[in-house]
């Protein structure tokens, strides 16, 4: 099992876009911010675990992979992999401690609430992109050059691939699972693929547009944001 299993290292100034905040915030905000920073790194049990597929089949609107059940379906979604012989697919929790801990607060205090929740979804995007760094330059050393990630759920790749997804990678492993609405638990979770290209492509989250019922824009952060999911905020938002 190839499991990625680091500390946290979230700052307080990679929190403020997840709030959408254009000013300074208040004391009593920033207190709350460094509270929930530190409730969070102790609660959370940050795990990623991953697995990496041979491209079987290219056709446009359709991938399919050695030994896994996942299509990579869609126009865009293919076009985004086209020059890739094999295909990681990784998956992200911070673990349920956190989705206790904001189930707990939202009855409560709404206010605390969103700042804890930008808090977690700021620290699972950070660890994701840690995991994301760690697979990139193993995929550099072997020769190929790392697509962006693409999850499903935005761009034209349905959430109802959701389930195959989980299961190709054994995510059950860490823990992770999906609703029968296929969204992720815990919820601060993130599930990406990451392509091996055979020739350089821009990593950006430029695409073309989305089908309808889709995000617009695949932004960094498609699984904690309003736009793609349930999240409260977006670090693209004001973009």
């Amino acid at each position: 099992m190839n499991l990625f299993k680091i500390p946290l290292t979230l700052t307080y100034q990679e929190v403020l876009p997840f709030l959408g905040m254009n000013k300074e915030p208040s004391p009593q905000e920033k207190e709350l911010i460094e509270y929930y920073l530190k409730e969070i790194k102790q609660k959370a049990q940050p795990l990623g675990i991953w697995k990496t597929f041979s491209v079987k089949a290219w056709e446009p609107g359709k991938i399919s992979l050695e030994n896994s059940p996942l299509l990579l379906a869609g126009v865009n979604t293919s076009k985004h992999f086209k020059t890739c012989d094999h295909i990681t697919l990784l998956g992200t929790t911070l673990g349920q401690e956190i989705d206790h801990l904001l189930a707990h607060l939202s009855p409560q205090n709404p206010a605390e609430a969103l700042i804890a929740d930008a808090v977690a979804s700021t620290a699972i995007e950070c660890f994701t992109e840690q995991l994301d760094l760690y697979l990139s330059t193993q995929i550099k050393r072997k020769g190929y050059f790392p697509t962006a990630r693409f999850s499903p759920g935005y761009g034209d790749w349905s959430l109802h691939r959701q389930k195959e997804f989980l299961a190709s990678i054994e995510s059950e492993k860490i823990g992770l699972t999906a609703t029968a609405y296929f969204l992720l638990q815990p919820m601060k979770s993130v599930t990406a693929a990451l392509g091996w290209s055979k020739t350089p492509v821009p990593r950006s989250y430029d695409s073309p547009p989305a089908a309808e019922g889709f995000a617009k824009k695949p932004c960094c952060s498609a699984q904690t944001c309003p736009y793609c999911h349930l999240a409260s905020s977006c670090p693209d938002r004001q973009k």
